[in-house]
């Protein structure tokens, strides 16, 4: 068997330093502890979707009218403006919506502002088509969930 100081290795270290070995231990547990008392902690995390949505109601008309009189509308009246990352929009019968995903770090409300002005300045939206529902998308969180159980009689 060899001597207990040729061995190599972190193990062997700390058998032959327990003080120092005991010192390290301390300083990681209190590094652990200051690491965990400054973690950010909540319940209901802050969730920005960054998504700005136009929803136009044409009634009576196609998906393909939709299309031609608001879609397309909305959509050239906004691609233009600034921190925006994309723009998708679905047609239906009588129904036409633009979701607008904003760059990152953009402020919403001033992107939400702009698209409203935009839309504001659409002049070729046909007649029957009611005004723009423009939102900026949010997240909501369940407050409370509750379930009742228990014997009861059916009664009809």
């Amino acid at each position: 068997m060899k001597p207990l100081s040729s061995e190599k290795g972190p193990i062997a270290w700390m058998t032959r330093n327990h003080v120092a070995a005991n010192l390290l231990m301390v300083l990681l547990l209190l590094g652990g502890i200051v690491a965990a008392l400054r973690i950010k902690q909540e319940v209901f995390p802050e969730i920005e979707l960054d998504t700005i949505s136009i929803t136009v109601a044409y009634p009576g008309a196609s998906p393909a009218e939709v299309e031609q009189g608001i879609v397309m509308a909305v959509e050239e009246a906004v691609r233009g403006l600034d921190g925006i990352k994309r723009v998708t929009s679905t047609a239906s019968d009588s129904l036409g919506s633009v979701s607008i995903e904003l760059l990152l770090g953009t402020d919403a409300d001033k992107a939400l502002q702009d698209v409203r002005n935009a839309a504001d300045r659409i002049i070729t939206l046909p007649e029957n088509a009611e005004r723009p529902i423009i939102k900026l998308l949010t997240t909501r969180n369940e407050a409370i969930t509750l379930m009742i159980y228990g014997d009861q009689e059916k009664r009809i």
